[in-house]
């Protein structure tokens, strides 16, 4: 059955979906064509792979929690280090790359889950978020506070000690 689906229908429908029930037929529908002589099979009940289970936001928080703890330097933003999508997220990378230090980021608006997850993770109803050596900063109007007063700065040079 899969390969007569496989070449029907694009790879991503048919590991998304389990057919339960088959049903056999032996007159022209729209199922799927077993053999030449106008046999088909099609599936009566569909169930979805475990490729598409939703992830729990216990699943989400420890995916999160890897994350700060396996990055010296860590910020959750809109769009990526290269192509920021939001101001904010645009001037929090900025004030990470003037200390010409290796940082990890996580694009939020790639996965619904971290975007709204790392929000409750920290307490912090806004995007960005910056985490330094598994503590959480603040977002892009506490950088900046903390850029001019020299706090990040200080906070930053532990960051890169202890990734040495």
């Amino acid at each position: 059955l899969l390969i007569a689906l496989a070449t029907l229908v694009p790879n991503a429908v048919v590991k998304a979906f389990t057919p339960i029930n088959l049903s056999v037929c032996t007159k022209k529908s729209l199922a799927f064509p077993v053999n030449s002589k106008k046999s088909c099979i099609y599936p009566t009940k569909l169930r979805m792979s475990d490729d598409f289970q939703q992830e729990t936001p216990g699943q989400t928080k420890e995916r999160i929690q890897t994350l700060v703890d396996n990055h010296p330097v860590l910020l959750f933003m809109k769009g990526s280090r290269i192509f920021p999508q939001c101001g904010f997220s645009n001037t929090a990378t900025q004030i990470l790359e003037s200390f010409k230090i290796d940082f990890h980021t996580v694009d939020v608006l790639a996965d619904e889950n971290i975007r709204q997850g790392v929000k409750e993770f920290s307490q912090w109803p806004t995007i960005p978020q910056l985490y330094v050596a598994g503590e959480f900063i603040g977002g892009s109007d506490i950088m900046i506070e903390m850029y001019q007063n020299g706090e990040l700065a200080e906070m930053i040079e532990k960051a890169k000690a202890d990734m040495v």
